[in-house]
């Protein structure tokens, strides 16, 4: 993002005009693909060579400083996962901390895996904590509209730009558990999307988007049709591509003509494509991410 810069503490110092929703969608009309690389660190899979015997929080900041500058050089945003993080404690989440500015300082756009959902003070707090570190978060419904509200504040572009993405479809087998519930002849699902589209259509539009997205897991590549028919207006964040079984080429309802309304999302895949013995993994990481960019680009745009 052209002219964003970070202090010392992460707060984020944006433009006067800013939403997260307008930054993805010019990266991606400017020919970016339609990408986002999870980062859930997982030490036994790093480089051998990488700080052995070096504190675990230690390492995971060496891996994405190495990382992270490969990364954007083919995708428009990463989507750490707090959970990997907040594993080794307070220096974990402090780690955490230091990978969100170093993203940042490579001008990479930041979906934080938080799954929040909260009422109250309680959810106005993770708000403007997950916020002051991320451009987007991920929130779960389940709690209702005002356990979403003070997420939303942070949404428009005059309040801060953020976006959030709903869970709406998760890509985990277990969804069919309460997602696939009948409430009268419809799944619980689609009533969720139906309330993400309510909420959003709130907010302002940039390129034909607002600012609450729906994540919709690419194992479902049935489901997406309908789900993006109830979603028009909401980008959508697509992950189970590569280890939980998704394929890109199954995703090319989720995107207009133009190639927007979707991020599709890999971690391991790209993350994880080297052996830990492997000298040349920044290489690899490079290789994997090209490719999955080149991938999702076909899909988006098949007819550029």
């Amino acid at each position: 993002m052209p002219g964003r810069r970070a202090t010392a503490n992460c707060r984020l110092l944006w433009p006067a005009v800013h939403s997260f929703v307008g930054d993805l969608a010019d990266r991606v009309l400017s020919g970016m693909a339609p990408i986002v690389v999870g980062l859930d660190p997982r030490l036994a899979a790093f480089p051998e060579r990488l700080l052995p015997g070096a504190a675990p929080a230690a390492r995971i900041v060496a891996f994405y400083r190495e990382a992270l500058p490969v990364i954007a050089r083919h995708a428009p945003a990463v989507k750490p996962n707090i959970a990997f993080f907040e594993a080794y404690g307070a220096d974990g989440y402090r780690a955490y901390e230091e990978v969100c500015r170093i993203a940042h300082e490579h001008e990479l756009l930041i979906v934080g895996d938080v799954k929040r959902g909260d009422i109250g003070s309680t959810a106005e707090a993770y708000a403007e904590g997950h916020f002051r570190l991320a451009d987007a978060l991920t929130l779960h419904p389940y709690l209702g509209e005002d356990s979403v509200a003070p997420f939303l504040k942070w949404c428009p572009p005059d309040a801060g730009g953020r976006g959030v993405f709903v869970l709406v479809r998760t890509s985990n087998p277990g969804a069919r558990d309460l997602q696939d519930l009948r409430i009268g002849d419809r799944p619980l699902c689609d009533l969720v999307a139906e309330k993400v589209s309510e909420w959003g259509s709130r907010l302002p539009q940039v390129h034909g988007y607002h600012a609450v997205g729906a994540v919709v897991g690419a194992t479902w590549p049935g489901e997406l049709t309908r789900l993006r028919r109830l979603l028009p207006q909401s980008w959508l964040l697509l992950p189970g591509v590569g280890a939980q079984g998704g394929k890109v080429e199954d995703l090319a309802a989720a995107f207009d003509d133009r190639g927007l309304g979707a991020l599709v999302n890999q971690s391991r895949g790209v993350m994880q494509c080297f052996s830990p013995a492997n000298d040349d993994w920044l290489d690899r990481i490079e290789q994997a991410c090209r490719t999955f960019a080149d991938d999702c680009r076909r899909v988006a745009r098949p007819n550029p």
